[in-house]
């Protein structure tokens, strides 16, 4: 995996991309550790006024490699959960604008970097989703649920459905669509790096604050439950299957009984 950073002449956009020979362009721990590293670098700059966001040119993100994650550990694996989280909160604090440039399939933690970002523009051929639930792994909910309402967030999220970028834009996943990403992407990051760098931030933590996004609001909270719910899931008795059955190509056969509480399934992953 290829993790860069680029600036133009005048340093007011940023340009983070992250590239891999894997056919899905899918995060391993090793990228998302460089692409905090590049985002604490941005958020440093002050010169920076727009960040972009994106990976190859036909495909943004698969998400998380199942057969990568079935090899990692207790500890391996949480610290690749924290890692994740720590990104997208990182990249949704940013006091300048985001732009995700999405391609192709956006997947799993690649939406949810995406809906980290203040805008996503993209190409026509994108799906992007949260599948999670289709494996028996718990679904992040709490960016895609802000965007589309409750409502819309049950029928996705339980659905597993990855969403055409038609759809996407009706639903307000997504901001614009378009035949020309490198065009459109281009023309929106100089508009926005014309904004007030001095009322950009103001206004974004305003933004923020309503949807307790703003610095260790309700938010972040939810980040480590969230985090609870992967890891309990992640060793719990339906992933397993979920993931082989995903990698195989074959409708999984969970079997799992429902628990007593969610209590109870969270016991001991805090």
């Amino acid at each position: 995996m290829t993790v860069t950073l680029d600036r133009n002449p005048d340093g007011t956009i940023a340009t983070l991309r992250f590239a891999s020979d894997h056919p899905m362009n899918v995060f391993t721990v090793d990228t998302l550790e460089a692409l905090r590293e590049k985002v604490a670098e941005v958020a440093a700059d002050r010169a920076v006024r727009v960040l972009v966001v994106t990976g190859r040119d036909t495909v943004f993100s698969g998400g998380a490699d199942l057969g990568y994650l079935g090899s990692l550990d207790d500890e391996e694996y949480r610290h690749y959960i924290a890692t994740e989280y720590a990104l997208f909160a990182e990249v949704e604090d940013l006091p300048l604008i985001t732009v995700a440039a999405l391609a192709g399939p956006c997947v799993g933690n690649a939406t949810e970097l995406a809906l980290a970002c203040d805008f996503r523009i993209c190409a026509a051929d994108v799906r992007i989703g949260l599948p999670e639930m289709k494996v028996g792994f718990v679904s992040p909910a709490q960016r895609l649920t802000a965007y589309v309402g409750i409502g819309k967030a049950k029928e996705l999220i339980y659905g597993g459905r990855l969403v055409p970028a038609a759809e996407a834009l009706e639903l307000g996943l997504v901001t614009t669509v378009t035949d020309d990403l490198a065009t459109e992407v281009e023309k929106a990051a100089r508009r926005y790096a014309g904004y007030s760098a001095y009322a950009l931030p103001l206004t974004k933590l305003g933004i923020h604050r309503c949807y307790g996004l703003a610095g260790d609001g309700p938010s972040r909270a939810y980040d480590a439950e969230e985090q609870a719910a992967a890891f309990a899931t992640f060793r719990g008795p339906d992933y397993a299957e979920g993931a082989a059955a995903a990698l195989e190509g074959r409708r999984p056969r969970f079997t799992a009984q429902r628990p007593a509480s969610t209590d109870e399934i969270l016991k001991g992953t805090r």
